[in-house]
Formats: structure tokens, C-alpha cells, sequence
């Protein structure tokens, strides 16, 4: 085993931690490699994104930021070229970064300090989707529930075809790794697309759960009263096109579907690793970047705080260095980038132009750690709210507040279907006061929400001022040089067993 390990970070999208009965005893999602590697891993029980959207949890999770310090405030806005990220910080402690698959980064540069990325993005790279607050939520037909109507068997599809090139590449650089034994180790970056909506699985997956009676939502409609429910209820059409039974059942379905074939593709990266003799020096690290509503509270995809939305999977893999424990201290996708950083050897990088939002808790891969402060702190800016809204989960308890509305506080361990608001008893007046300072404390919350509105208006008329342009395209486009590739390449002997 190395000192410095390979890292291969590996990402879902959308994939909620109560689907994989690793992180839920009632999880029906049929996961056996994750949930193998789970077994011999290290796992956290309550690990958080910093924002349940794909843009801005991303760039937390690369950066160590909250959206206030990176102000990715949503999937059409761009992450600067200026600010450090993961990549860069390993990059400086001599690791090739490389990247498979999603990052969902916004503007010209589409590297943030990756050597190569080995396909295109998802989805566009322009200021396409920035969408205004003003003047009040709508119905976005791209986000609606309506979409539901297409859940179940597929022959394939984007999703399908886009993870297809994603393994196809990721497996393809392992490939390059062993023949050519490169004297650095590598971070390498995994990320497909399922189990994203729209809900579809070809029938060999599907086939899985045809003897699973398949769960219904705990919870029909939504027991805390609250306006974002109210605005993302317009936002995803829940209000005009109520999903049925029959649709939340065939979702659901699929949804776990979808999962058990990113299993099957994660299980092909393993064995590649085996088979190469790179899987003792690599530390596999598994995570989504934000969960799924699946119709609990009558409510659909992410842009929410409840559990379902906000709690990811995240588990760390390498049994010659971390012997397996399960960690209950909560953590979040922004304090991957330090801890990667100092496991790779870049701590000081990280310490200096890294950020305040976040921590290592590479304590926590081997012990408790009685040091760690055991928050998790969430914001969110983006469609289908008016308003900037903010979430801490401390110790036991989670408090929501809704800027212009109030608070909300729900004690997890005592509640874990999140019905019973304590903001309002006095018992806990003391403590919602706490969290509340802890939250938003420090911030200006009227001139935070007037910056945010004023960006996502200026997003939009440069989206507007620019479409048609030739210039206006900055979709990456994967360079392969095939004067270098094979035999050409310069490397033409068998990797040996």
C-alpha cells in the first residue's frame, strides 16, 4: 500500500440514501456491489449535500464552499475559473486529475483544475437554464411531475447511452494505468447520471423487482405546513397533475431499477481494478450528489430539505487503510474536498486558498472524533422557491428557515418522518434561537436575496442577448489523439497477472 492512494471518487445523481439498505434498514433498491463495499468500508450514517440541486452541490463538493462563497446559485450559473478546487489542491500535490462523466459546470472553463475530462457533460454549459425568481414560481414542463407518465421499461435512452460512455471511458483510462505505470497516482473522477428522472430501466433490471412489493410513500401529503412545499407543489405541477398510485408505484420501481444497474456498472469498475492490480492502492469513494422525494409528502425530485432530498449516501472503501465502521456524526459533500486534499497529501494547498465552510474528517475514517462539530449546514437558491431558504442539521435536531417566513425545527431521532415542528414550543425556544444564529446569523439576508435575484436577472439577459451566437458554446468536447493511441502510443506489452 502506498502513502498516497489513487482516489477514485464515484458519483451518482439523485440517488437518495433510503433506497440502499446500507444506509436504511428498509431500503428495497437491489445494490449488492455497493453494498459489499459498504460492508468492508467505511460508512457515514448521516451525510448531507450542501444543496439539493445538481449545479450547486457539485461545486460545494468540489470547492469545500457553501453557495454564499462559490455562488453557483443554481444549474444555470457558472462556477468562476478563480476560485480552488479539490482538483487543483491534489493537482499541486502531484496527482493526474481526471475526470468521467458529470460535473454540471456552467461557463468557458469545464476543466476547474482536471488534466482531462474524458467525455461531454449532460447537460448545457451555457447560461441556458438560469431561470428568474421574479415575478413568482411557475410550472416548468422540464421539471414536472408529468414526466412521471414515462416511468417503467425503455429500450435505452440518454441516461442509459450517457453512463454507457462514461464506464466505457473510466474502464478505458484504468486500462491505460496499468500498461503504462505512470510514477503519480491518479484522482479520478466517476460520475454517471442515474438514477436521475426521468424514471426508465431496460427489462433486465426491471425483471429484479417484479417479486418486490414495492413501498408507497410513509407520508401522502405534506404534515409541516411551510410556503416552499406550496411553491415547489406549482414549480413541479404537483398541484395540476397529481401523480396515482399507479405512477408513484411504476417510479419507484424504476428508480431502484435504475440503481441496480449503476450497481452493475460500479461492480465492472472494481473488477477492472482487481483484475489491473490497482485496487489495494486505490481508495474507492462512493457518494450522490443529492437525494429524491419519490413521492414522500406528496413531493417529487430534490429543491427540498426533508430527508429524502438532502441525505446521500457516502462511503469510503479501502480495507488496507480503513477498517470498517459506521460513522454517525453528520458530515456533508463540501467537506470532501479538505479531506480528500489531506488524504492525498494536499492539506496545506487546502488550508490556505481552500475554504471556512467546511472540514476534514479524515479523524472520523478511523475513530470518533469527540473534535468534530457534527453539523451539516444546507442552503438553497435555485427554481422553485421566492426566496433564499437554509437548513442546519446539529446532534439530534434540524432547523429550517425560510427568509421572510420563519423557522422550523425537527428533532431526527425522536421524529425521523420529520411531522412534529418544535419551533414554536417553548422548551425549544432556546435552542432554536441557537441554530438559527448558527445558520444565518452572519448574513445580510435582505441583501443576500437582492444579489441572488439580481443574478439569476443578469443570467437570463445574457442567455437571451447571446443565444444564436457561434461564440456562445462552451459544451466540452473530449480530445483524443489518435496518432497516439494503441501500438502508436508507444506502449505495446500485456499487463501480466
Amino acid at each position: 500500500m502506498t502513502d498516497r492512494p489513487n482516489i477514485l471518487l464515484i458519483e451518482a445523481d439523485q440517488m437518495a440514501a433510503f433506497a440502499l439498505d446500507f444506509c436504511n434498514p428498509d431500503g428495497q433498491a437491489k445494490a449488492p456491489i455497493l453494498g459489499a463495499l459498504a460492508s468492508d468500508g467505511v460508512v457515514f450514517e448521516n451525510a448531507y449535500c450542501n444543496s439539493p440541486l445538481c449545479s450547486p452541490s457539485r461545486a460545494s463538493k468540489f470547492t469545500g464552499r457553501l453557495p454564499t462563497s462559490h455562488h453557483v446559485w443554481g444549474n444555470g450559473a457558472e462556477l468562476r475559473s478563480e476560485t480552488p478546487t479539490m482538483m487543483h489542491f491534489l493537482r499541486s500535490a502531484g496527482y493526474r486529475t481526471v475526470c468521467s462523466g458529470k460535473c454540471h459546470f456552467v461557463g468557458a472553463d469545464q476543466l476547474h483544475g482536471f488534466d482531462r475530462r474524458l467525455t461531454t457533460d449532460m447537460y448545457p454549459s451555457n447560461f441556458d437554464w438560469s431561470i428568474d425568481w421574479e415575478p413568482s414560481v411557475d410550472h416548468r414542463p422540464g421539471t414536472s411531475v408529468q414526466k412521471l407518465a414515462v416511468s417503467g421499461p425503455c429500450r435505452t435512452n440518454n441516461q442509459i447511452l450517457y453512463d454507457s460512455e462514461v464506464q466505457f471511458r473510466a474502464i478505458e483510462f484504468l486500462r491505460h494505468e496499468a500498461l503504462e505505470r505512470p510514477p503519480q497516482p491518479f484522482f479520478l473522477h466517476v460520475s454517471f447520471t442515474q438514477p436521475h428522472d426521468s424514471y426508465q430501466s431496460v427489462p433486465k433490471y426491471l425483471d429484479r423487482y417484479r417479486d418486490v412489493d414495492i413501498a408507497m410513500p410513509r407520508l401522502s401529503a405534506e404534515p409541516v405546513p411551510n410556503p416552499v412545499t406550496d411553491w415547489l407543489a406549482v414549480h413541479h405541477g404537483i398541484d395540476q397533475f397529481p401523480p396515482t398510485e399507479e405512477r408513484i408505484r411504476a417510479s419507484r420501481e424504476a428508480y431502484y431499477a435504475m440503481i441496480s444497474h449503476l450497481d452493475d456498472l460500479i461492480g465492472e469498475i472494481v473488477a477492472e481494478l482487481k483484475l489491473l492490480g490497482l485496487y489495494d492502492d486505490t481508495l474507492i469513494v462512493f457518494t450522490s450528489d443529492h437525494g429524491d422525494m419519490m413521492g414522500e409528502r406528496n413531493m417529487w425530485f430534490k429543491r427540498t430539505f426533508w430527508e429524502h432530498s438532502v441525505k446521500v449516501p457516502l462511503l469510503f472503501h479501502q480495507p488496507s487503510r480503513f477498517a470498517p465502521r459506521r460513522v454517525k456524526q453528520a458530515v456533508t459533500l463540501a467537506d470532501l474536498c479538505p479531506t480528500l486534499s489531506e488524504i492525498g497529501g494536499a492539506e496545506e494547498f487546502c488550508a490556505r486558498w481552500g475554504s471556512p465552510d467546511s472540514a476534514s474528517f479524515s479523524a472520523l475514517l478511523a475513530e470518533d472524533d469527540a473534535a468534530w462539530n457534527d453539523s451539516a449546514v444546507m442552503q438553497y437558491f435555485g427554481p422553485g422557491v421566492e426566496a433564499p431558504w437554509f437548513a442546519i442539521r446539529r446532534g439530534d435536531f434540524k432547523y429550517v428557515f425560510i427568509h421572510d417566513w420563519g423557522g422550523i425545527l425537527i428533532n431526527l431521532a425522536d421524529d425521523p418522518d420529520e411531522t412534529n415542528d418544535l419551533a414554536r414550543d417553548p422548551g425549544h425556544a432556546e435552542l432554536a434561537a441557537t441554530l438559527h444564529d448558527a445558520l444565518v446569523g452572519q448574513l445580510d439576508l435582505d441583501a443576500l436575496s437582492a444579489q441572488v435575484k439580481e443574478n439569476k436577472k443578469q443570467r437570463c439577459f445574457l442567455h437571451q442577448s447571446m443565444t444564436g451566437s457561434p461564440g456562445y458554446v462552451w459544451d466540452h468536447q473530449p480530445d483524443f489523439d489518435a496518432s497516439k493511441q494503441y501500438v502508436r502510443g508507444g506502449v505495446n506489452k500485456p499487463v501480466t497477472c
